[in-house]
């Protein structure tokens, strides 16, 4: 795929993800299956952690000119997004979470399309967290994984939507 379809693909795949989060009841927000790391509202709260992660990384392989990247997120912080996604939400935090969502795409878009054509599968050095090893990555790359991201969530959602209205009565 060129760079121009791929992001008609990652723009795509946002507005499926955001059609699955619209059908998420209000009162199933908070729902969280035994042994998930996410509640139904968490997993926009962890959509949104992720594209803010890769947006980092995309912007620190830009800044740096590909040249290798030390990890982006403080310590920590994962684990407190963790925290708010398995608590989930309530529905007076969707729609600040979604417009957070529509931010958060638009940096990663931006960023992606000035690249140079040349430099979308271009690769840097990523490392993404302390003491790893460095992991090859191309901006193409990137919004490959949030894509599949978006999408993955699409279903994830559906199935624990049918198990809440089983399991709650909704």
């Amino acid at each position: 795929m060129s760079r121009d379809s791929d992001l008609a693909d990652f723009d795509g795949a946002r507005q499926e993800w955001e059609a699955a989060f619209g059908r998420v009841p209000d009162e199933a927000l908070q729902y969280l299956r035994p042994g998930d790391d996410y509640a139904l509202g968490g997993l926009q709260v962890h959509v949104n952690w992720v594209l803010l992660h890769y947006s980092r990384v995309l912007d620190g392989i830009i800044a740096k000119r590909f040249a290798p990247l030390e990890p982006q997120d403080s310590p920590g912080e994962s684990d407190e997004v963790g925290r708010r996604a398995k608590a989930g939400m309530n529905p007076n935090e969707r729609k600040r979470s979604l417009d957070e969502m529509g931010r958060l795409h638009a940096a990663v878009r931006g960023a992606a399309s000035r690249l140079q054509a040349a430099d979308w599968s271009r690769k840097a050095a990523v490392v993404y967290g302390a003491g790893q090893d460095p992991y090859p990555t191309s901006p193409e790359e990137i919004l490959g994984w949030l894509r599949d991201h978006y999408r993955e969530h699409v279903q994830q959602s559906a199935e624990l939507v049918e198990e809440w209205r089983a399991t709650a009565g909704g």
